[in-house]
């Protein structure tokens, strides 16, 4: 460890150089790590790892304070003054609030996940306002997150031929085997938190650049986004994530109203009956594992997963029916009535928008579904009515469509609260604010990709 650390210093401190001189490579350094999370954790075992990358991103917001002083550089300050920092900062004061409800209790604040809410979160959406304001930047940023989205295919592949090495092993024989080694079949997770988290995030991936390699005019990004989304198409089926069939589903039914053509409306409604046809009325593909796995998500009446998460919402619905503003950041509910001896019988949350219920109450969760839809309209808005270059707003439309899939998603799964799912909607909807900033830099035809 002493050698490897001794043989990276030299450039780890050109890297800080540089990242002093150009924030915006701090920034994608950050976002590299943030990405990789999960593996560097899992294989490092550092306890309050989380720390570097909030460290990295106030590296950033310090570099470009720098920049400002040495080299009088500017920056569209006023882009960060959108409705994702605002209707957040409105989120944040309810969280404070909350805390003086006389049921609940002040938790540890160096925890990451109160610290992601106060500190961590509403400094991305800030910079991300600040700096991916350009579309030479959403292409590199496409272009990056392809090859992200590569190497997380070539990791599940892995784990299929080669198997699971020694620190994933421990890692499912701590608990985990028991949602991802099942009787019909191996959930996969490459190199994210879970198979859950995996599945929804390759479900945003397959939209979005499935939408945009039917967009490109240059025939290497038309077939290298296309086979960026046949691997997240892939990765996403060998997850097993029942719910992640929303995010494509859900996030194409509102491209085809954005995008507003009808021919389109009609090919992409076609084929998206047929694909419903063949998972809910066929047994075509039965003997394939991923393809019986993902049937279920059409046949309620055989998922039997979900009937224990209903179960469990009732139970949460009986603990919280006094606390309309839940049990506080990061709390949890034990069920009193199922006590075994001296074993407390914690009530698995199973999903985002359950996660939230239980921690702000019913009254935080009607906000944070206000304030998602608040910000949804306004996106909207600014694809249809803001941005004129053609392939612009529609490149713009599918990052948005990706984001309101895994939205959909968080009813029967956590993977928008988790990395870097978190991190990719925050930027994806950061270029869509952006839209008009960025439309008055290109001209009406211009070509991105």
């Amino acid at each position: 460890m002493i050698f490897v650390v001794a043989a990276c210093a030299p450039i780890g401190l050109i890297i800080l150089l540089l990242g002093i001189d150009k924030p915006i490579l701090s920034y994608t350094i950050f976002a590299i790590i943030t990405c990789y999370f999960s593996a560097i954790y899992r294989y490092t075992s550092i306890e309050g790892l989380s720390i570097v990358i909030e460290i990295l991103l106030y590296f950033t917001l310090f570099s470009i304070f720098l920049n400002i002083v040495a080299t009088q550089d500017s920056y569209p300050w006023r882009n960060a003054a959108n409705i994702l920092s605002i209707t957040y900062a409105i989120w944040m004061v309810y969280c404070l609030l909350s805390m003086l409800a006389p049921y609940n209790v002040i938790r540890d604040w160096t925890a990451s996940g109160t610290r992601s809410v106060f500190f961590l979160s509403p400094l991305l959406y800030i910079l991300s306002g600040i700096l991916l304001c350009s579309p030479k930047k959403l292409r590199t940023t496409l272009i990056l997150l392809s090859i992200f989205v590569i190497t997380a295919g070539f990791k599940v592949y892995w784990q299929k031929s080669q198997g699971f090495d020694r620190y994933e092993a421990a890692w499912l024989s701590s608990g985990a085997w028991m949602t991802h080694l099942l009787k019909s079949g191996i959930r996969y997770f490459s190199f994210y938190s879970d198979a859950g988290n995996f599945g929804s995030s390759m479900g945003m991936f397959v939209l979005a650049f499935g939408i945009i390699a039917s967009l490109a005019k240059k025939r290497f990004f038309r077939l290298f986004f296309l086979g960026v989304a046949v691997i997240a198409g892939v990765g996403m089926m060998m997850s097993g994530t029942r719910g992640a069939m929303i995010v494509p589903f859900g996030g194409m039914g509102l491209y085809l109203l954005l995008c507003r053509n009808a021919k389109l409306s009609i090919g992409i409604s076609v084929m998206g009956i047929l694909i419903y046809i063949f998972f809910a009325f066929t047994d075509i593909g039965e003997d394939n594992t991923f393809i019986k796995r993902m049937r279920t998500a059409f046949r309620p009446d055989e998922d039997a997963s979900m009937n224990v998460r209903l179960g469990n919402q009732q139970r949460f619905a009986y603990y919280l029916k006094d606390k309309p503003f839940g049990v506080g950041i990061g709390g949890t509910i034990v069920d009193t009535d199922r006590l075994l001896g001296l074993e407390e019988d914690y009530i698995p949350t199973d999903s985002y928008f359950v996660g939230v219920w239980v921690e702000n109450g019913v009254v935080g969760l009607c906000l944070y579904i206000t304030i998602l839809v608040v910000i949804l309209l306004r996106c909207c808005y600014i694809i249809m009515f803001k941005v004129k270059n053609r392939q612009l707003s529609r490149i713009l439309a599918a990052l948005l469509c990706s984001v309101f899939g895994i939205w959909l998603n968080g009813y029967v799964g956590r993977g928008m609260g988790f990395q870097p799912s978190s991190f990719v909607i925050a930027i994806f909807l950061s270029f869509v604010l952006n839209g008009a900033y960025m439309d008055k830099r290109l001209a009406k035809d211009e070509i991105i990709l």
